[in-house]
Protein backbone atom coordinates (compact mmCIF):
# COMPACT_ATOMS: atom_id res chain seq x y z
CA UNK A 1 0.00 0.00 0.00
CA UNK A 2 3.12 2.58 0.81
CA UNK A 3 4.77 1.66 -2.16
CA UNK A 4 1.50 2.67 -4.44
CA UNK A 5 1.27 5.93 -2.62
CA UNK A 6 4.68 6.83 -3.01
CA UNK A 7 4.22 5.87 -7.01
CA UNK A 8 0.93 8.19 -7.17
CA UNK A 9 2.84 10.96 -6.00
CA UNK A 10 5.43 10.45 -8.03
CA UNK A 11 2.94 10.06 -10.63
CA UNK A 12 1.34 13.26 -9.68
CA UNK A 13 4.70 15.23 -9.75
CA UNK A 14 5.47 14.00 -13.41
CA UNK A 15 2.34 15.38 -14.97
CA UNK A 16 2.17 18.71 -12.65
CA UNK A 17 5.81 19.34 -14.10
CA UNK A 18 4.52 18.70 -17.97
CA UNK A 19 1.66 20.59 -17.57
CA UNK A 20 3.76 23.84 -16.05
CA UNK A 21 6.48 23.58 -18.71
CA UNK A 22 3.78 22.98 -21.41
CA UNK A 23 1.82 26.47 -19.85
CA UNK A 24 4.97 28.02 -19.41
CA UNK A 25 5.24 27.14 -23.41
CA UNK A 26 1.82 28.62 -23.99
CA UNK A 27 2.58 31.97 -22.44
CA UNK A 28 5.83 32.46 -23.74
CA UNK A 29 4.39 31.57 -27.43
CA UNK A 30 1.49 34.34 -26.32
CA UNK A 31 3.78 37.15 -25.63
CA UNK A 32 5.80 37.03 -28.30
CA UNK A 33 2.84 36.70 -30.53
CA UNK A 34 1.62 39.74 -28.70
CA UNK A 35 4.74 41.79 -29.59
CA UNK A 36 4.78 40.87 -32.78
CA UNK A 37 1.08 42.06 -33.93
CA UNK A 38 1.88 45.62 -31.64
CA UNK A 39 5.20 45.75 -33.95
CA UNK A 40 2.94 44.95 -37.26
CA UNK A 41 0.48 47.40 -35.72
CA UNK A 42 2.57 50.81 -35.29
CA UNK A 43 4.49 49.93 -38.47
CA UNK A 44 2.35 48.69 -41.61
CA UNK A 45 -0.83 48.33 -40.33
CA UNK A 46 -0.20 51.69 -39.45
CA UNK A 47 -0.63 52.66 -43.21
CA UNK A 48 -4.26 51.61 -43.04
CA UNK A 49 -5.26 54.40 -40.94
CA UNK A 50 -7.16 57.58 -42.61
CA UNK A 51 -4.48 59.50 -42.28
CA UNK A 52 -2.90 59.65 -46.24
CA UNK A 53 0.86 58.49 -45.98
CA UNK A 54 3.16 61.18 -46.89
CA UNK A 55 5.63 60.24 -49.62
CA UNK A 56 9.27 60.35 -48.40
CA UNK A 57 11.38 61.45 -51.84
CA UNK A 58 15.24 60.56 -50.22
CA UNK A 59 14.53 56.67 -49.27
CA UNK A 60 13.57 53.81 -51.85
CA UNK A 61 11.83 51.02 -50.95
CA UNK A 62 14.36 48.01 -49.74
CA UNK A 63 12.02 45.64 -51.64
CA UNK A 64 9.09 45.52 -53.24
CA UNK A 65 6.73 44.20 -50.94
CA UNK A 66 7.62 47.50 -48.86
CA UNK A 67 7.48 49.11 -52.34
CA UNK A 68 3.59 48.40 -52.53
CA UNK A 69 2.48 49.01 -49.31
CA UNK A 70 3.91 52.87 -49.62
CA UNK A 71 3.40 53.40 -53.26
CA UNK A 72 5.86 55.40 -55.64
CA UNK A 73 9.34 56.28 -54.56
CA UNK A 74 9.32 59.63 -56.16
CA UNK A 75 6.68 62.35 -57.02
CA UNK A 76 3.27 62.59 -56.58
CA UNK A 77 0.40 61.18 -58.06
CA UNK A 78 -0.44 61.68 -61.27
CA UNK A 79 -4.03 61.77 -62.61
CA UNK A 80 -5.31 57.67 -63.48
CA UNK A 81 -5.80 57.07 -67.38
CA UNK A 82 -9.12 55.29 -68.65
CA UNK A 83 -8.66 51.78 -67.24
CA UNK A 84 -9.16 50.69 -70.45
CA UNK A 85 -6.29 51.80 -71.90
CA UNK A 86 -3.62 48.79 -72.21
CA UNK A 87 -1.00 49.96 -74.62
CA UNK A 88 1.86 52.20 -74.42
CA UNK A 89 1.09 55.95 -76.25
CA UNK A 90 3.87 56.63 -79.31
CA UNK A 91 5.85 59.31 -77.98
CA UNK A 92 5.59 63.09 -79.39
CA UNK A 93 7.82 64.59 -81.09
CA UNK A 94 8.93 66.93 -78.26
CA UNK A 95 9.90 63.95 -76.34
CA UNK A 96 12.21 62.54 -78.77
CA UNK A 97 13.85 65.91 -79.19
CA UNK A 98 14.43 66.09 -75.88
CA UNK A 99 16.16 63.07 -75.51
CA UNK A 100 18.28 63.33 -78.76
CA UNK A 101 19.41 66.93 -77.40
CA UNK A 102 20.31 65.21 -74.01
CA UNK A 103 23.08 62.38 -76.03
CA UNK A 104 24.45 65.14 -78.23
CA UNK A 105 25.09 67.42 -74.81
CA UNK A 106 26.62 64.57 -73.51
CA UNK A 107 28.60 64.22 -76.49
CA UNK A 108 29.50 67.43 -76.54
CA UNK A 109 30.35 67.89 -72.87
CA UNK A 110 32.92 64.72 -73.24
CA UNK A 111 34.85 66.43 -76.26
CA UNK A 112 35.18 69.70 -74.52
CA UNK A 113 35.93 68.14 -71.49
CA UNK A 114 38.52 65.46 -73.45
CA UNK A 115 37.24 63.14 -71.15
CA UNK A 116 38.41 59.34 -71.69
CA UNK A 117 36.21 57.45 -73.95
CA UNK A 118 38.43 54.17 -74.63
CA UNK A 119 37.28 52.59 -71.02
CA UNK A 120 34.06 51.52 -69.76
CA UNK A 121 33.11 50.17 -66.10
CA UNK A 122 31.18 47.37 -66.63
CA UNK A 123 30.45 47.05 -62.99
CA UNK A 124 26.57 47.81 -62.82
CA UNK A 125 25.35 47.27 -66.42
CA UNK A 126 22.49 44.96 -67.28
CA UNK A 127 22.56 43.63 -70.29
CA UNK A 128 19.13 42.06 -71.55
CA UNK A 129 19.88 39.88 -74.81
CA UNK A 130 16.24 39.02 -75.18
CA UNK A 131 14.64 42.11 -75.34
CA UNK A 132 17.35 44.07 -76.72
CA UNK A 133 17.96 46.03 -73.72
CA UNK A 134 21.49 47.82 -71.88
CA UNK A 135 21.02 49.42 -68.80
CA UNK A 136 23.51 50.96 -66.12
CA UNK A 137 21.84 50.73 -62.98
CA UNK A 138 22.80 53.81 -60.97
CA UNK A 139 21.51 53.81 -57.54
CA UNK A 140 19.50 56.28 -56.17
CA UNK A 141 18.06 57.29 -59.28
CA UNK A 142 15.02 55.26 -60.44
CA UNK A 143 17.21 51.90 -59.77
CA UNK A 144 14.44 50.26 -57.42
CA UNK A 145 11.90 51.00 -60.72
CA UNK A 146 13.70 49.54 -63.58
CA UNK A 147 15.17 46.71 -61.28
CA UNK A 148 11.98 45.86 -60.79
CA UNK A 149 11.26 45.82 -64.92
CA UNK A 150 13.92 43.64 -65.42
CA UNK A 151 13.21 41.41 -62.87
CA UNK A 152 9.91 40.71 -64.88
CA UNK A 153 11.94 40.55 -68.16
CA UNK A 154 13.84 38.09 -66.64
CA UNK A 155 11.24 35.54 -65.59
CA UNK A 156 9.91 35.86 -62.15
CA UNK A 157 6.32 36.17 -61.02
CA UNK A 158 5.17 39.54 -59.77
CA UNK A 159 3.36 37.64 -56.58
CA UNK A 160 7.10 36.28 -56.00
CA UNK A 161 8.36 39.70 -55.97
CA UNK A 162 5.87 40.70 -53.86
CA UNK A 163 6.69 38.86 -50.91
CA UNK A 164 10.55 37.48 -51.55
CA UNK A 165 12.99 38.70 -48.80
CA UNK A 166 15.67 38.29 -51.48
CA UNK A 167 16.61 42.20 -52.35
CA UNK A 168 16.06 43.49 -56.30
CA UNK A 169 19.51 43.78 -56.78
CA UNK A 170 20.03 40.04 -56.18
CA UNK A 171 17.85 38.97 -57.81
CA UNK A 172 18.07 41.08 -61.07
CA UNK A 173 21.99 39.29 -60.73
CA UNK A 174 20.65 36.39 -60.90
CA UNK A 175 18.71 36.77 -64.68
CA UNK A 176 21.50 39.22 -65.70
CA UNK A 177 24.85 38.58 -65.11
CA UNK A 178 27.63 41.05 -65.05
CA UNK A 179 29.19 41.16 -68.54
CA UNK A 180 32.48 41.57 -69.12
CA UNK A 181 33.95 44.33 -71.02
CA UNK A 182 33.78 42.66 -74.82
CA UNK A 183 29.81 41.41 -74.08
CA UNK A 184 29.26 44.70 -73.43
CA UNK A 185 30.42 46.54 -76.01
CA UNK A 186 29.17 44.07 -78.32
CA UNK A 187 25.88 44.63 -77.16
CA UNK A 188 25.75 48.28 -77.14
CA UNK A 189 26.93 48.32 -81.26
CA UNK A 190 24.24 45.82 -81.98
CA UNK A 191 21.74 47.16 -84.10
CA UNK A 192 18.19 47.26 -82.66
CA UNK A 193 19.58 47.72 -78.88
CA UNK A 194 18.12 50.53 -76.60
CA UNK A 195 21.56 51.56 -74.22
CA UNK A 196 19.56 53.13 -71.30
CA UNK A 197 20.62 55.44 -68.86
CA UNK A 198 19.30 57.43 -66.08
CA UNK A 199 20.04 59.98 -63.88
CA UNK A 200 18.65 62.59 -60.83
CA UNK A 201 19.73 65.80 -60.20
CA UNK A 202 23.26 65.27 -58.75
CA UNK A 203 22.65 66.82 -55.28
CA UNK A 204 19.46 65.85 -54.69
CA UNK A 205 20.84 62.24 -55.71
CA UNK A 206 23.60 62.99 -53.22
CA UNK A 207 21.30 63.71 -50.32
CA UNK A 208 19.16 61.80 -50.52
CA UNK A 209 22.46 58.76 -50.46
CA UNK A 210 23.82 60.47 -47.65
CA UNK A 211 20.20 60.53 -45.78
CA UNK A 212 19.78 56.98 -46.59
CA UNK A 213 23.03 55.04 -45.89
CA UNK A 214 24.80 57.31 -43.08
CA UNK A 215 22.41 60.07 -41.35
CA UNK A 216 20.13 58.26 -38.48
CA UNK A 217 19.96 54.26 -38.40
CA UNK A 218 23.34 53.51 -40.67
CA UNK A 219 22.92 49.96 -42.58
CA UNK A 220 25.81 47.46 -41.26
CA UNK A 221 28.07 48.05 -43.92
CA UNK A 222 28.08 51.62 -43.90
CA UNK A 223 28.53 51.68 -39.67
CA UNK A 224 32.56 51.76 -40.36
CA UNK A 225 32.50 54.45 -42.60
CA UNK A 226 30.06 56.87 -40.70
CA UNK A 227 32.56 55.99 -37.70
CA UNK A 228 35.41 56.71 -39.88
CA UNK A 229 33.77 59.86 -40.95
CA UNK A 230 33.00 60.92 -37.43
CA UNK A 231 36.74 60.69 -35.84
CA UNK A 232 38.22 62.68 -38.36
CA UNK A 233 35.59 65.49 -39.13
CA UNK A 234 33.54 65.74 -36.10
CA UNK A 235 36.05 68.02 -34.05
CA UNK A 236 35.97 70.51 -37.59
CA UNK A 237 32.10 69.98 -37.78
CA UNK A 238 31.82 71.04 -34.20
CA UNK A 239 33.48 74.38 -34.46
CA UNK A 240 31.14 75.22 -37.10
CA UNK A 241 27.62 73.48 -36.18
CA UNK A 242 27.82 73.83 -32.08
CA UNK A 243 27.12 70.51 -30.33
CA UNK A 244 26.19 67.65 -32.35
CA UNK A 245 24.06 64.66 -30.69
CA UNK A 246 24.07 62.80 -33.69
CA UNK A 247 26.23 59.08 -33.20
CA UNK A 248 26.06 59.23 -37.40
CA UNK A 249 28.28 61.77 -39.66
CA UNK A 250 26.29 65.17 -40.24
CA UNK A 251 25.90 66.60 -43.99
CA UNK A 252 28.82 68.50 -43.48
CA UNK A 253 31.54 66.03 -42.20
CA UNK A 254 29.77 63.61 -45.52
CA UNK A 255 30.59 66.66 -47.65
CA UNK A 256 34.36 67.14 -45.96
CA UNK A 257 34.88 63.47 -46.29
CA UNK A 258 34.02 63.67 -49.67
CA UNK A 259 36.11 66.55 -50.81
CA UNK A 260 39.37 65.05 -48.30
CA UNK A 261 38.94 61.84 -50.47
CA UNK A 262 38.94 63.94 -53.74
CA UNK A 263 41.52 65.90 -53.10
CA UNK A 264 43.81 63.01 -52.08
CA UNK A 265 44.11 61.68 -55.63
CA UNK A 266 44.45 58.26 -54.64
CA UNK A 267 44.20 56.31 -58.03
CA UNK A 268 43.09 53.15 -56.12
CA UNK A 269 40.49 54.92 -54.42
CA UNK A 270 36.75 54.82 -55.95
CA UNK A 271 33.66 56.74 -54.58
CA UNK A 272 30.74 54.55 -53.27
CA UNK A 273 28.45 53.38 -56.17
CA UNK A 274 25.11 55.46 -54.26
CA UNK A 275 27.10 58.50 -54.28
CA UNK A 276 30.32 58.26 -57.51
CA UNK A 277 29.70 60.98 -60.16
CA UNK A 278 27.65 59.55 -63.39
CA UNK A 279 30.52 60.14 -65.98
CA UNK A 280 32.33 57.92 -63.84
CA UNK A 281 30.14 55.63 -62.94
CA UNK A 282 28.28 54.50 -66.14
CA UNK A 283 31.16 55.56 -68.76
CA UNK A 284 28.83 58.05 -70.77
CA UNK A 285 31.48 59.04 -73.22
CA UNK A 286 32.58 55.77 -74.15
CA UNK A 287 29.44 53.97 -74.23
CA UNK A 288 27.60 56.60 -76.15
CA UNK A 289 24.02 55.53 -74.52
CA UNK A 290 21.07 55.45 -76.91
CA UNK A 291 18.63 57.23 -74.40
CA UNK A 292 19.48 59.25 -71.27
CA UNK A 293 16.73 59.21 -69.16
CA UNK A 294 16.02 61.68 -66.01
CA UNK A 295 14.09 60.74 -62.87
CA UNK A 296 12.44 64.34 -62.97
CA UNK A 297 10.77 63.28 -66.47
CA UNK A 298 10.71 59.06 -65.37
CA UNK A 299 7.11 57.85 -66.47
CA UNK A 300 7.81 59.59 -70.14
CA UNK A 301 11.37 58.42 -70.95
CA UNK A 302 10.77 54.47 -69.65
CA UNK A 303 7.13 54.57 -71.44
CA UNK A 304 9.29 55.55 -74.66
CA UNK A 305 11.73 52.78 -74.04
CA UNK A 306 9.02 50.61 -73.27
CA UNK A 307 7.43 51.68 -76.47
CA UNK A 308 10.46 51.19 -78.32
CA UNK A 309 11.25 47.94 -78.25
CA UNK A 310 7.73 46.33 -77.60
CA UNK A 311 7.89 45.32 -73.91
CA UNK A 312 4.36 46.94 -72.86
CA UNK A 313 2.99 43.47 -73.23
CA UNK A 314 5.74 41.75 -71.06
CA UNK A 315 5.76 44.30 -68.70
CA UNK A 316 1.76 44.52 -68.60
CA UNK A 317 1.45 48.41 -67.67
CA UNK A 318 0.45 51.64 -69.22
CA UNK A 319 1.56 54.99 -68.48
CA UNK A 320 -1.05 55.49 -66.25
CA UNK A 321 0.29 52.54 -63.66
CA UNK A 322 0.49 53.64 -59.90
CA UNK A 323 4.09 52.30 -59.48
CA UNK A 324 5.40 54.80 -62.67
CA UNK A 325 3.92 57.35 -61.26
CA UNK A 326 7.34 59.14 -60.23
CA UNK A 327 6.91 62.42 -61.99
CA UNK A 328 9.01 64.99 -60.09
CA UNK A 329 11.60 65.36 -57.79
CA UNK A 330 10.02 68.68 -56.29
CA UNK A 331 7.60 66.19 -53.61
CA UNK A 332 7.52 66.17 -50.21
CA UNK A 333 9.00 63.99 -47.69
CA UNK A 334 7.49 62.52 -44.37
CA UNK A 335 8.10 65.38 -42.41
CA UNK A 336 6.18 67.63 -45.05
CA UNK A 337 8.89 69.55 -46.34
CA UNK A 338 9.38 69.96 -50.16
CA UNK A 339 13.01 68.91 -51.33
CA UNK A 340 13.64 72.65 -51.77
CA UNK A 341 13.18 73.42 -48.24
CA UNK A 342 15.56 70.37 -47.21
CA UNK A 343 18.11 71.37 -49.58
CA UNK A 344 18.51 74.17 -47.89
CA UNK A 345 18.70 72.98 -44.66
CA UNK A 346 21.05 70.50 -45.15
CA UNK A 347 23.03 72.69 -47.50
CA UNK A 348 23.30 75.63 -45.09
CA UNK A 349 26.09 73.72 -43.45
CA UNK A 350 28.21 74.37 -46.09
CA UNK A 351 30.08 77.68 -46.94
CA UNK A 352 31.26 78.61 -50.27
CA UNK A 353 34.18 77.33 -50.51
CA UNK A 354 33.24 74.00 -49.62
CA UNK A 355 30.32 74.06 -52.39
CA UNK A 356 33.10 74.96 -54.58
CA UNK A 357 35.46 71.75 -53.69
CA UNK A 358 32.10 69.92 -54.08
CA UNK A 359 31.34 71.15 -57.26
CA UNK A 360 34.90 70.10 -58.44
CA UNK A 361 33.33 66.39 -58.25
CA UNK A 362 30.27 67.05 -59.40
CA UNK A 363 30.27 69.86 -61.66
CA UNK A 364 30.99 67.76 -64.57
CA UNK A 365 27.45 65.93 -64.22
CA UNK A 366 25.63 69.54 -63.95
CA UNK A 367 27.10 70.16 -67.15
CA UNK A 368 26.83 67.11 -69.11
CA UNK A 369 23.39 66.50 -68.12
CA UNK A 370 21.54 69.82 -68.17
CA UNK A 371 21.29 70.66 -64.11
CA UNK A 372 22.55 74.41 -62.91
CA UNK A 373 24.07 73.64 -59.72
CA UNK A 374 24.16 78.09 -59.67
CA UNK A 375 20.99 76.97 -57.20
CA UNK A 376 23.06 76.47 -54.31
CA UNK A 377 24.67 79.69 -54.08
CA UNK A 378 21.91 80.82 -51.67
CA UNK A 379 21.44 77.95 -49.54
CA UNK A 380 25.32 77.84 -48.71
CA UNK A 381 26.37 79.99 -45.38
CA UNK A 382 28.17 83.39 -46.61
Amino acid sequence: MLISVKRLRARIKTKAYHCLRCGAKTATFIFWATLYMIVMKMTIFKSNTTTAPVKDWAIPPDNYTKWMFQGPVIGDDEPETDSNQNQWLEPDNITVQELEQRVIRVQNVCRKRHLPSDTINNKEFFVDHLHNLVWCNVFKAASSSWLYKFNILGGYDRKFLGRTRQTPLMLARKKFPRPNAEELKDSINTPGVISLMIVREPFVRLLSAYRDKLENITPPYYRKLARAIVARHREDATKILGPIKSFGPTFYEFVAYLIHKHKEKDEKFTFDEHWAPYYQFCSPCAVNFTVIGKVETLKRDSAYVIQQLGLGHLLGRTTGDKRTRLRTVMNKSRDGKNTTSILKYYFSQLNENLLKDLLNIYGIDFEMFGYDPNVYQSFVRK
